[in-house]
């Protein structure tokens, strides 16, 4: 098993929760009333999630009486275990089949059950670990497939088996071009920060995949999204992907969490280093400051630590290796100071950040 999240459950119980659409399957207040497959019962225990947040205990319930669901939450809701935990109950409850299929020679094709798309290599990988925590000795494999990196490990891994498959858009294209994997076995489609998916500008590949390839079409699979807002663009493509779907809202659509406190400071360009470096001082804990551009982020890790504030920075020019061993030392406090452009950072999830 992996490290856990560790969740401040108490901090949740005041966020508010509307839903809206017919027939809304009521809520739960604790995990035992859903009765969970023993074994992940068990995985949700060891994972210390003592009670369901706010949007669990509304996506469990509705997702497992088969409706389709449009869930608007920030990042750091527990929205990733409120679709992998009904789906992966699901899987377990009405087993899939082989999903390797050979083609003949040394060809396969992979036939996963459950699709995941996300719209960055981090937050695929943060989703890929949550479904291994909790598909722990289920029997369902799970695997991600990510650009940045060598597709021949990806696709090796894949031919080991795949229920559950988690993917960038640009890298799940590739994949089914090259004829690896098939779409028509899929039963239940989550799309995880749709609105930053479309701000990344994956919306063609994104369409691609879900309506001209071989996936079941809307009303036969049950489809997921999940969005920090719900503007028009999101509303028409939850029109498209969605067949009488419940919309889930929690907290105030389009706004940061309630768990976080904001404050305003204005700044003339020639002041702003020196700005910096009196907030670091006053701060104690990890820190992630967010930059406009590239150069920018590898202009500023050098100056502080010049000033002797250890900082590392994650951007799209940065490799894999590179952007994980980032995100390892920042987490682990070896260095407290994280500078990242904001689409590196979308989707991330990082414990214990003061500011």
């Amino acid at each position: 098993m992996t490290e856990v999240e560790k969740i401040e459950f108490d901090k949740y119980d005041d966020i508010p929760v509307e839903t809206s659409g017919h027939d809304c399957p009521k809520n739960i207040e604790t995990w035992e009333e859903i009765k969970l497959h023993p074994t992940v019962e068990n995985n949700v225990k060891l994972a210390k999630f003592t009670r369901p947040t706010p949007i669990q205990k509304y996506s469990l319930p509705i997702v497992l009486s088969q409706r389709d669901l449009m869930g608007c939450a920030q990042t750091g809701s527990g929205k990733t275990a409120a679709f992998l935990l009904p789906v992966i109950e699901k899987l377990l409850s009405e087993p899939p089949h082989d999903s390797v299929v050979s083609q003949g020679g040394n060809r396969k094709k992979v036939y996963p059950a459950a699709l995941v798309l996300a719209p960055t290599r981090e937050l695929a990988c943060q989703i890929y670990e949550g479904a291994r925590k909790f598909c722990w000795k289920t029997g369902l494999k799970t695997s991600v497939v990510y650009g940045g990196t060598p597709i021949v490990n990806q696709l090796r891994e894949l031919e080991r088996g795949c229920d559950i498959l988690i993917a960038t858009p640009g890298r799940l294209v590739d994949i089914i071009d090259r004829a690896k994997v098939s779409l028509q076995s899929i039963r239940y489609l989550t799309l995880d920060e749709a609105d930053r998916m479309l701000d990344m500008g994956f919306e063609p590949q994104i369409r691609r995949i879900v309506e001209e390839e071989d996936m079941p079409p809307t009303g036969t699979r049950q489809t997921l999204m999940f969005s920090a807002t719900f503007p028009k663009e999101i509303q028409r493509l939850a029109a498209s992907f969605l067949e009488d779907y419940i919309f889930l809202a929690v907290g105030r659509v389009g706004s940061t969490t309630d768990l976080v406190t904001q404050k305003f400071l204005r700044a003339e360009a020639s002041d702003k280093q020196g700005m910096l470096l009196d907030l670091l001082a006053s701060v104690k804990g990890l820190t992630l400051i967010f930059v406009e551009t590239k150069k920018t982020a590898d202009q500023l890790e050098d100056f502080l630590q010049r000033e002797g504030f250890p900082a590392t920075s994650i951007h799209g020019d940065r490799d894999q290796a590179d952007r994980l061993s980032a995100l390892k030392t920042f987490g682990s406090g070896v260095t407290p100071y994280l500078v990242a452009t904001s689409v590196a950072a979308r989707g991330l999830h990082i414990e214990n950040i003061a500011t």
